[in-house]
């Protein structure tokens, strides 16, 4: 009966192994229709509008080069949290999905920490993120704009 069970066991890693040489030789032929195909976008339920704040006064006061930095440090911040397949900039925000809403805002909490760590250059201003959260991408800019006005009035 052990090796009946052992057998099996081989021929699941088999297929398995049969299963990648076959996606990596879709991946060769259309890489595009293959990350959509792994894409969870498309299952994930809820979303995250994020805007780094004040991003055209960064460019001005310290330059493009440094506007590119902060962009390039906050979406390599939320690739590494969400991963990069859930990840994507939509008009100049960041767009995040997630299944659960509690770990989407717990995320968006640890990376408003980090990206408040940044420092500009010459300033003893650091950058800070507004984010909204919601069903759909509008639902989360509404939530984000209304975050973005309380923070305004402050």
């Amino acid at each position: 009966m052990q090796s009946n069970n052992n057998s099996s066991s081989n021929t699941i890693v088999v297929a398995l192994a049969g299963f990648r040489q076959t996606e990596k030789k879709t991946r060769l032929v259309n890489p595009r229709r293959n990350a959509e195909l792994l894409s969870m976008r498309r299952h994930l339920t809820y979303q995250a509008s994020v805007e780094i704040d004040k991003l055209d006064a960064i460019k001005t006061l310290h330059g493009a080069a440094c506007q590119k930095r902060v962009v390039s440090h906050v979406r390599t911040l939320l690739n590494k949290e969400f991963g990069t397949l859930r990840v994507h900039r939509y008009r100049g925000l960041f767009v995040a999905k997630h299944k659960s809403v509690e770990a989407l805002i717990s995320s968006l909490l640890r990376i408003q920490f980090h990206v408040h760590q940044i420092e500009l250059p010459e300033s003893d201003k650091h950058v800070s993120l507004t984010w909204g959260v919601g069903r759909t991408t509008p639902e989360a800019e509404v939530e984000r704009l209304r975050r973005r006005r309380q923070k305004l009035k402050q």
